[in-house]
């Protein structure tokens, strides 16, 4: 048994299986809605709506490489902060292949190697995400009232909302446990430090202005396609889409498994299927868009590694 489950983490590891397997839960959806209905939403698209989407995620890159230099830091890294900017952007534009937590994290991990030690760069990269979720999760359970009034029709999402709790919780506390806390012992004190809302509070400040800045464009999406009079509440609603498409396990990127949670959380509040389809498209569309110049900076270190590196 231990052997096919080694064998099926394998298969599903590979690139090709995520991609098809992306598109099955893509072709799905799609299956299940009027796609005429759904053209013509996108065909309505404010270009105005859009040039203001790409400022906020590029506003957002520049708040979430300043959350990871603040952290890190405070764990002793000296790296200029152009350089997390530059690493973080590469990490996003090749998170687009495939599984953020796995492809991004090692994108970070790789780039910033000889910029500090090696539990320096893990604990920082750990602590900035456990960052983000934490602060995320304590949106949600803050928002949970406005949830369940939101939901009130339909019981079944209500349960849905705190099993999600709980599951972004034990991800939570698996994430520092079993990743994070064998390492961060040996250095409790400045660990503790960095963790502290008390003395550390920056960095959760930050992660709070980043979910907010990500939840305004979930709602600058539905302005752009025309639903404007649902736009507070997909708003509101964005911190849950978030926290649930974070808690679930990606294939390429975060297609498919966000596009299914918009579906899922964004047509009972109000919306129809359609709109909140077209809603995460436009979303993962232009999020797409301004990760791609991450990619040409990734060809760049790579292109000045070779220069650099000694001929035989």
């Amino acid at each position: 048994m231990k052997q096919v489950l080694l064998k099926s983490g394998v298969w599903l590891n590979r690139r090709s299986v995520r991609f098809v397997l992306m598109l099955a839960v893509l072709a799905f959806i799609f299956a299940k809605i009027d796609r005429s209905s759904l053209l013509a939403h996108l065909s309505r698209f404010d270009p105005a709506a859009g040039i203001a989407i790409v400022a906020i995620f590029l506003l957002s890159i520049a708040v979430f490489a300043l959350r990871w230099w603040y952290i890190s830091r405070a764990l002793g890294v000296e790296a200029p902060f152009k350089d997390f900017i530059r690493v973080l952007w590469i990490s996003q534009s090749v998170s687009e292949c495939g599984p953020p937590l796995v492809v991004g994290e090692l994108a970070r991990f790789q780039l910033m190697r000889g910029s500090a030690e090696t539990w320096q760069l893990v604990v920082g990269q750990v602590l900035d995400r456990l960052s983000g979720k934490a602060v995320l999760l304590l949106m949600v359970v803050g928002l949970t009232p406005v949830y369940l009034r939101l939901y009130r029709e339909f019981p079944g999402f209500q349960i849905a909302l705190f099993a999600l709790i709980l599951l972004a919780s034990v991800s939570v506390a698996a994430l520092v446990f079993r990743r994070f806390w064998p390492m961060a012992r040996l250095h409790t004190g400045v660990v503790l430090a960095v963790c502290n809302p008390l003395r550390s509070p920056r960095h959760y400040g930050l992660s709070l202005l980043i979910q907010i800045l990500l939840a305004m464009n979930f709602a600058l999406a539905a302005i752009g396609l025309g639903i404007s009079a649902d736009s507070l509440t997909v708003f509101v609603l964005g911190p849950l889409l978030l926290l649930g498409v974070s808690s679930l396990p990606g294939l390429v990127s975060d297609w498919g498994k966000r596009e299914a949670a918009a579906v899922f959380l964004l047509a009972p509040a109000g919306l129809t299927p359609e709109q909140s389809l077209a809603v995460s498209l436009v979303f993962g569309a232009l999020h797409l868009l301004t990760a791609l110049p991450g990619a040409l900076l990734l060809l760049l270190v790579r292109r000045r590694a070779t220069v650099s590196a000694p001929s035989g």
